[in-house]
């Protein structure tokens, strides 16, 4: 399944007509899509008393004109009023005069505004054919009132590939925004109507092909994939009969600090969890000691800690010569920001010869220094949560975007995976984007993004492809998340809930 951005959306299209799809056609099978979907709806809910479709001057609106003519043959009373004045696309002028030689009364909404605020209160059904994909800002006055009386009516309302207002990239929504029972979305669901508040303004999507093909999708870079479980799987074989624990990698996690213990405790038993052949915690004597005691399973290289108890800059040789044994760097869980971690961890992004996942206060150790990412001898993968992806981007252009558009600067820019945390997740990198909507409102507290940490690093550890590791990482860390949630519900599941579930997980994947 694709997600595209309203951008990716126009070149799709433009594919397609240079491929022999034409817009034209295109157009056309959207009209078909709607008029199937109200078709199916008839089956349900007596549709007897009419359509009313509000159709803009767009193509959107030339989609509602199609629509409105295919109804009309399909026996159905429609009218089709125009919001914003006559068709001002060639395509929509096209629609809007085919119109003529059909049973379906047009009225233009300024020029008959009780009459159609009348029609609101008598119809069946509502289509929103107004705006597409393309809108961003804020609803007219006129449409504003004349949305709102709509919504008040209790009828049936459709939207035509999105409900007008609505901003497909960011899931934005302007103030007035239809609340939509359904959306008819053509081609593929668009990666705003995955984020709140559009997405519940959405009500039930229903994705309909209009004869985009694949690779119409896969000439853009960054079109959104969905992760689904027989990907992931497929990138885990069978382990051989005569597997040995050096087959499936050494990785090493520098995390931990006096008051944040526990951030490297979840890392690194994750990690344990998640098939790494060999772990080993770098942190101060202080956190290794109190982890070595319920973690039997890890190796520990006690360092030198500071005052404060976090790792000290002097540590930074140490951890470097032990990387080099390794087949991954973890670094970040609990970490703590002190000019002595910020050395550590600027050593560490550009001397470490393999993959490397810097999350939490690894991230925010380079925020005054980010071009450092430039120079690394490997891979790099970040974690951030919405604050720390806002912190990274900042730094590196000004300001702030959603985060998706953040997420995708800096996955281009620096050539790094970048693996956004949130509702959906997005995993950027080396001209990919997926999406993964696994995982619950449990994972909203403290400790689950180490968990991720330690999950991600252990498979970039065990020779997935970086983009690969992210994207599994993520997915794995929600699905054990949501059989957790199962059990437990999401208000009483823990981050350590979650690492008792991996075993569940590849358990379902008989691996």
């Amino acid at each position: 399944m694709f997600y595209a951005t309203p951008g990716q959306m126009k070149a799709a299209e433009a594919y397609s007509d240079s491929h022999g799809v034409s817009y034209k056609t295109l157009m056309e099978n959207a009209g078909a899509a709607l008029t199937e979907t109200i078709c199916r709806l008839s089956l349900k809910h007596d549709l007897s008393d009419g359509i009313l479709i509000l159709c803009g001057k767009g193509n959107n609106g030339g989609d509602g004109f199609t629509a409105a003519r295919y109804l009309s043959e399909a026996g159905f009373k429609v009218c089709a009023v125009l919001t914003s004045g006559d068709p001002s696309t060639e395509l929509a002028a096209y629609e809007y005069c085919e119109l003529s030689a059909y049973d379906v009364e047009v009225m233009a909404l300024n020029d008959n505004i009780d009459a159609v605020f009348g029609l609101f209160s008598s119809c069946a059904l509502i289509v929103d054919a107004v705006y597409g994909t393309g809108f961003h800002g804020e609803l007219p006055p006129e449409l504003k009132a004349c949305f709102s009386f709509a919504s008040r009516c209790g009828k049936i309302i459709v939207a035509a590939d999105v409900p007008s207002g609505g901003n497909c990239l960011t899931g934005e929504a302007a103030e007035g925004t239809l609340k939509c029972d359904y959306t008819v979305t053509f081609g593929c669901v668009k990666t705003g109507m995955l984020s709140e508040p559009l997405k519940s303004l959405c009500g039930e999507i229903i994705t309909a092909d209009i004869g985009f093909t694949e690779d119409c999708f896969r000439s853009e870079s960054y079109v959104g994939e969905g992760l689904e479980a027989e990907y992931v799987r497929s990138l885990f074989p069978k382990r051989p009969e005569n597997s040995y624990k050096n087959q499936f990698g050494r990785l090493l996690c520098v995390a931990g600090s006096r008051r944040m213990s526990g951030a490297a405790a979840m890392a690194l038993k994750a990690a344990l969890r998640s098939g790494a052949g060999l772990v080993t915690l770098a942190s101060t004597g202080e956190v290794t000691n109190r982890i070595a005691a319920s973690c039997f399973e890890a190796m520990t290289l006690p360092l030198e800690g500071d005052e404060s108890g976090a790792i000290a800059a002097e540590n930074a040789d140490i951890i470097l010569e032990e990387a080099k044994k390794c087949t991954a760097v973890a670094i970040g869980c609990g970490l703590s920001v002190t000019e002595g971690t910020k050395a550590v961890v600027k050593a560490v992004v550009t001397g470490a010869e393999c993959p490397i996942i810097l999350d939490a206060d690894g991230i925010n150790c380079i925020t005054d220094c980010i071009d450092i990412i430039r120079n690394t001898k490997n891979k790099l993968i970040v974690t951030p949560h919405l604050g720390e992806l806002k912190r990274l981007y900042a730094a590196a252009f000004g300001g702030e975007a959603d985060r998706l558009t953040m997420a995708l600067a800096l996955a281009r820019e620096y050539d790094i995976i970048v693996a956004a945390k949130g509702v959906p997740n997005f995993i950027a990198g080396d001209g990919k984007l997926y999406v993964c909507k696994a995982g619950n409102p449990g994972l909203s507290r403290g400790g689950s993004g180490d968990v991720l940490t330690g999950i991600i690093s252990a498979f970039a550890a065990q020779g997935l492809a970086p983009s690969d590791a992210a994207a599994a990482g993520v997915y794995v860390h929600g699905r054990a998340a949501d059989l957790a949630a199962e059990k437990l519900s999401v208000m009483g599941m823990l981050p350590t809930d979650v690492i008792e579930e991996l075993p569940f997980v590849f358990k379902e994947w008989n691996r």
